[in-house]
This record gives structure tokens, C-alpha cells and sequence, in this order.
């Protein structure tokens, strides 16, 4: 259950100030929900010895786990928002993903486990004078859909099972010709197939299987820049587009590109859109100190709801030169995902220390460059949770033909044991974390926690922080295990004997870390 150190600081960074202690009578009720550092800091009353130990995910030694390998695909697959989808009910993985021989293409592939692919011979599109291909969608735009695809419980229409979102640039055509050294012929079938869309922004297509889409090529849903990931919010009940629209703060000496959010009851009809993150100076100092860069913008972002609040990855692009002749689209520098949190997917804050949660690979190698989470949801399979990323040996801003021998992309999957983002930690002396006064529903107590080189101990206190008998520290058996749920047990007590009634929790740590805990 191991997971890669990403940093560490102090606890008070973040938290909310500490109550004082025998002045509050009543507690706040969190029934049977899991508390995560991300949400649990509003309870959090005083703490001593502990700093937050942020994890990032690890790479699979097998990564790439798929490459561009057939004439249509090109050197460049991209899951560029694209999805990974798991039904684990049937048990069966499909993934979207785009594939660029010169205009960009989108193809969908099949796999049991979720690491080896099939590639199907799909009857749909034709691609030079054959249909012996596994795409599904050709629309002659030359640059990345950044596509999403949705499914959604709460669409009664069979049709439209399947909602996929996908961005076509029309009136960008003309500047992206030269430097993705189109020929001449590419260039009069592009500008063929992309004549029905006659506006930048996300269309689209509506499908019963996941397979064959129906566009709706008409109006884009959403007129906004070339990303957006759509998800269907089931805490919220609603479709929610996160999106990149280029804006200007006071302060700043030019626009830069931001986040925003619309919703959506329908996924068709989407409300105004509203500024949800933008960078500040910690990101521009933090680019400037660690990669030379001159500032920093938000490329991309991609969201799920986790137990009533909402995680997310942020692509942080730092911005080392610009390309005049191109313009802002050839902006150059890496791109990398750093991990997010929110109440309620609109006030998003970051983590203490700003580092990526998936970073660059070293030097030279197929992710060196840019890295690009895919969208919807991470997998959660078992006890692990799956990141599914894309990656590229060049910066964003490379004018390399598309279709350059030099270039290099692939897709990566990193896990993460289920739940383990960021944790309260101890070293050597003990550390202690004390609860303001809660209320809880459920029989045990649970911990997600890693004491295998030390010890953990829970005490329950009442409101006025006075010891309740049978279930000190002392009476507490102590958990010496690296557990993703490991149950707490006091001698000749039981939780549930306090259910419903006001206390406090004490945590008491030596050489461990504690990730999460709920009563159920």
C-alpha cells in the first residue's frame, strides 16, 4: 500500500484556527461520513507533533501502456480529457481517445483489466478508402478535440445514453495549418469534413452504446476555448463543465488562462459560465523557482465528487517563452496536474506545498514534456485508485510537425491506495489531534492508517474535553497495522454506545499517518 512521499509541512498550514477548548456544547453532526484532511479541517480544534505528509500516485513500471501503433492513429494518441471508463457490474473497460495521422481523429478500445487494450475493427469511418478502423468520429478539425464522454444516470432517452462533448475550431483552421505542416490535399479534406461546424466551441453527439454517435454539429452547447470536461455531478444531480477561458485579472501585465464552471440539468443547455480558479502569486513563484518559467497558467481540469465535497486536478502550465508568429496557442512549457479540493466544486483551494501529483518523467523519455490527466473520474477498483494520464516528449509549445518522427506520446496509469491523498503525520515523538465537539451515527470506529512502524491510539472525550470512561487512550488497543480500514476497539466498550451523543475525538500518533476516519 505504498505511495509515493509528494511533500510535507506543517499542520497548521490550512487548518482552521483552534476553538477553545470547554466553550462549545454542541457538536457538529457528520453522522457516517468519512473525514478526509480535505474536509475534516473545519473540526479540527488543536493539534501538536503532526505535519501533513501529501502523496502522489505511482507510475506503473509497464507505462506506456498504449501507443499509437496503427497508420490512422499517427505518432501522436491522446487522452486529452478523453475518458476510461469501468463498469463493474459487467466488468468491461472502454476508453476514448484521439489519435492524430495529420487532423485529429477519435477512437474508442476495449480491455478486461484496464492495462491491455484491443484496438476493434469497427465498420464506421473511413479513413483513406477504408473502414477496417476503430474511430469513431472525423470531423477535418486539425487540432484536439479534448473530448469528454458522459453517462448519465438521469437520461431517459435511450439515444442518448451516451453524451460526448468535443471541441471543433473552425474559425482557428487557417493558423494551425502551417505549423502542424498540413499538405495540401489534408488540407481540402479537412476543410470538407469541418463544414458543417461553423463556430468555435464543444459540440455534441449523442449515442446508445458508447460506439456509434449521432453529432449534433448545428450550435457548440458550450462556446468557450478549446477545453472543457463535462461529468455528471451525482452530489449535485447535474452536468457540470469545467473549461479554459482566457481572462485578465487586475495586476496581471496580460490575459491569462483560467478555469470556469457552467451547469447543466439537460447536458445540452448550459447556464452563464463563472470564474472558479485562477493563478495567484504562490503559482507564479513556484514556477519561476523551480522551472525558470514566467508565469503560470491553467490549461485544464478535471473533477469528481469524494463523500459530500470534490477533488480535482489542475493542469499547471509554466510558461518559459511565447511564440509570437503563432500566437498565444504556442505558448511554450511543461504541463502537470496538482491535485485540488473544494466544499463545493466552485471555491477551490490548494494544497500547502504546490508540487504536480503525477509529474514529468525524466528527461528524455515519453512524458517528459506535457502530462495530461484523462477526465471523469479516477477507477477505483478494489483497495486502489487508478490515475489514467496522457504524455508527451515535447512541451506544449513544440512546432514539430504532427506528424514528426520525433515525437513521441503515450497513456500511463498511477495508483494510489484507496483514499491516501494527504494525511496527518507524526515522526519519532508522538503527535495529537484533537476534534472539536461532533456527533456521529454508527457501531466502530475506523481508520485509514499506516502505524506499521509505530503506534496509534483514539480516545473519545465529552464536549467539555473531560476523559469518558472506557475509552481513554489507555483502554484504546493499540493499532500497530497499515490499514485502509482499520477498526478501533477500547476494552469492555463500544462506540455505539455513544452514538448520537456529543464528543470529541483525541488522536494519538507515533511514527504513523493518519489518512481517514468514519464511523459506521
Amino acid at each position: 500500500m505504498n505511495a509515493a512521499p509528494l511533500a510535507v509541512c506543517l499542520l497548521s498550514m490550512g487548518l482552521a484556527a483552534p476553538a477553545a477548548l470547554g466553550q462549545e456544547s454542541s457538536g457538529t453532526d457528520i453522522g457516517s461520513r468519512r473525514q478526509f484532511w480535505f474536509n475534516a479541517q473545519p473540526l479540527v480544534a488543536e493539534s501538536s507533533g503532526l505535519r501533513i505528509a501529501q502523496q502522489r500516485p505511482v507510475k506503473n513500471g509497464k507505462n506506456p501502456f498504449l501507443l499509437g501503433d496503427r497508420p490512422w492513429e499517427g505518432n501522436i494518441v491522446q487522452l486529452y480529457s478523453c475518458d476510461v471508463h469501468h463498469d463493474p457490474e459487467t466488468g468491461r473497460w472502454q476508453m476514448w481517445y484521439e489519435g492524430h495521422p495529420g487532423c485529429v481523429l477519435l477512437c474508442t478500445a476495449f480491455s478486461k483489466d484496464g492495462l491491455r487494450w484491443e484496438k476493434p475493427s469497427l465498420g464506421l469511418e473511413t479513413w483513406k478508402g477504408s473502414k477496417d478502423n476503430n474511430i469513431i468520429l472525423q470531423t477535418g478539425y486539425t487540432d484536439a478535440h479534448c473530448a469528454a464522454i458522459v453517462k448519465a444516470p438521469t437520461e431517459k432517452d435511450p439515444a442518448r445514453k451516451y453524451k460526448l462533448y468535443y471541441w471543433v475550431g473552425p474559425q482557428w483552421m487557417d493558423s494551425h495549418i502551417e505549423p502542424l505542416g498540413l499538405k495540401p490535399a489534408e488540407v481540402a479534406d479537412a476543410k470538407a469534413k469541418i463544414k458543417p461546424y461553423k463556430k468555435n466551441g464543444h459540440y455534441v453527439a449523442f449515442s446508445s452504446d458508447g460506439v456509434t454517435f449521432t453529432p449534433r454539429s448545428d450550435a457548440p452547447v458550450l462556446a468557450t476555448s478549446d477545453f472543457s470536461t463535462v461529468l455528471f455531478d451525482e452530489q449535485l444531480g447535474r452536468y457540470r463543465s469545467y473549461h479554459k477561458i482566457e481572462h485578465q485579472l487586475p495586476g496581471w501585465k496580460q490575459i491569462r488562462r483560467c478555469m470556469w464552471e457552467s451547469q447543466s440539468d439537460d447536458g445540452v443547455t448550459f447556464e452563464k459560465s463563472r470564474l472558479v480558479l485562477a493563478p495567484d502569486e504562490k503559482d507564479d513563484t513556484m514556477a519561476k523557482t523551480l522551472y525558470a518559467a514566467d508565469r503560470v497558467e491553467f490549461y485544464g481540469m478535471h473533477v469528481w465528487p469524494q463523500d459530500g465535497f470534490y477533488l480535482g486536478l489542475v493542469w499547471i502550465f509554466t510558461i518559459t517563452k511565447v511564440n509570437p508568429k503563432y500566437g498565444m496557442g504556442w505558448d511554450d512549457g511543461h504541463i502537470q496536474p496538482h491535485l485540488i479540493y473544494s466544499p463545493d466544486g466552485l471555491d477551490w483551494k490548494r494544497l500547502p506545498v504546490r508540487e504536480p501529483f503525477i509529474p514529468n518523467g525524466p528527461e528524455g523519455s515519453w512524458d517528459s514534456g506535457t502530462l495530461y490527466s484523462s477526465g471523469d473520474h479516477p477507477v477505483v477498483l478494489g483497495n486502489e485508485v487508478r490515475f489514467y494520464y496522457f504524455g508527451t516528449n515535447y512541451t506544449h509549445g513544440s512546432t514539430e510537425p504532427i506528424v514528426s518522427a520525433k515525437n513521441r506520446s503515450g497513456f500511463g496509469v498511477a495508483t494510489l491506495p484507496r483514499d491516501r491523498y494527504v494525511g496527518w503525520q507524526a515522526a519519532k515523538d508522538s503527535g495529537t489531534l484533537l476534534t472539536k465537539p461532533i456527533t456521529f451515527s454508527g457501531k466502530d470506529l475506523f481508520l485509514n492508517v499506516d502505524a506499521s512502524h509505530g503506534v496509534a491510539r483514539v480516545a473519545l472525550l465529552s464536549a467539555d474535553n473531560q476523559p469518558i470512561p472506557g475509552f481513554g487512550l489507555e483502554e484504546c488497543e493499540p493499532i500497530k497495522a497499515d490499514s485502509l480500514e482499520q477498526a478501533v476497539r477500547w476494552a469492555g466498550a463500544s462506540a455505539s454506545a455513544l452514538a448520537g451523543k456529543t464528543v470529541r475525538l483525541q488522536f494519538s500518533l507515533r511514527q504513523s499517518t493518519l489518512y481517514t476516519w468514519q464511523f459506521k
